[in-house]
């Protein structure tokens, strides 16, 4: 799975295994290799390649990955991230405040 987002990465720039190799600092060998699954690679090496096609690892590692990223920005966890520990409570407050509410309304 890797390897072949890897491969698809690769050919989508017109690159060869050896151009590609040779960007990321691994023979073209190895690059094919890689990208055949038979191995894997270093994290470093991961790093650079997602690094030289504009990715994430979660991009090379994940078919979801752009999926994953929005449901954690949009999900609580995500919303609240930045706020301070007071904010966090008062958010969490008025989520159950909220949800009682809706509980109750249910029957109506």
């Amino acid at each position: 799975m890797v390897g072949e987002r890897i491969r698809n990465e690769r050919k989508s720039r017109g690159l060869t295994q050896a151009r590609a190799g040779e960007m990321a600092l691994i023979s073209g060998q190895f690059w094919g290799i890689v990208e055949s699954g038979h191995v894997r690679a270093s994290v470093c090496t991961y790093l650079r390649i997602a690094e030289m096609f504009g990715l994430t690892l979660d991009d090379l590692f994940y078919d979801n990955a752009t999926i994953m990223r929005l449901h954690k920005a949009f999900s609580i966890e995500g919303i609240i991230s930045e706020c301070s520990v007071t904010e966090k409570a008062v958010i969490s407050e008025t989520i159950l405040a909220l949800k009682g509410i809706l509980e109750r309304n249910r029957s109506l």
